[in-house]
C-alpha cells in the first residue's frame, strides 16, 4: 500500500511539473507573444514565469525523488527508481541553470540596449546575441522538459 501511494504521488508531481513547463512553452508563451506587443513586458512576464516554473520545478522534483527513493525500498525497481532520480536532478539543474545563469544574462543584455527592445534591429549585433541567449535558454528549458517527460515515462513503467 505504502509503495502505490508513492507510486501515485511521485507520478503526479512530475504530472504537475511538466504540465506547467508544457502549458508555458506551447500555450502560454505563443499566446502571450501575440497579446503582449511590448517586447520588453514580454520579456520580464515571460522572464518571470519561467522563475516561478523553476521554483514548481524544485518542490515536484524534490517530492519525486523522495517518492521514487522510498518506492525503491518498498517494491519498486531500484534501477528504474535511481535511472529516475538521476533524470529529475538533471532537469532540475538544466532549470536552475537557465533560471540563474541564462535569463540574468538576457536580462543584463535588454538592459544594455538603452533603447526599448522593439527599438533595437534584428541586425544589430546586441540583438542578434540577445537573440542566441534565447535560443540556448530554449534548448535548456526544452532539453529540462524531456528530461522530467522521461522520469515521468519511468515512474508509469515502474509497478
Amino acid at each position: 500500500m505504502l509503495a502505490r501511494i508513492f507510486a501515485v504521488s511521485e507520478t503526479l508531481v512530475l504530472a504537475v511539473w511538466i504540465g506547467g513547463l508544457a502549458g508555458f512553452a506551447f500555450v502560454f508563451a505563443p499566446i502571450a507573444f501575440r497579446i503582449v506587443t511590448d517586447l520588453d513586458r514580454f520579456a520580464t512576464l515571460t522572464g518571470r514565469t519561467i522563475l516561478s516554473l523553476t521554483q514548481l520545478g524544485y518542490v515536484c522534483g524534490t517530492l519525486a525523488i523522495v517518492a521514487a527513493f522510498v518506492r525503491s525500498r518498498t517494491g519498486g525497481s531500484p534501477r528504474l527508481a535511481y535511472a529516475r532520480i538521476g533524470l529529475i536532478v538533471l532537469a532540475m539543474g538544466l532549470s536552475a541553470y537557465d533560471a540563474n545563469a541564462i535569463l540574468p544574462e538576457m536580462q543584463q543584455a535588454s538592459a544594455a540596449f538603452g533603447v526599448p527592445f522593439n527599438d533595437v534591429p534584428k541586425t544589430d549585433p546586441r540583438r542578434v546575441a540577445y537573440d542566441a541567449m534565447h535560443q540556448k535558454s530554449s534548448r535548456v528549458y526544452g532539453g529540462a522538459l524531456l528530461l522530467a517527460a522521461a522520469a515521468l515515462a519511468l515512474a508509469a513503467a515502474d509497478r
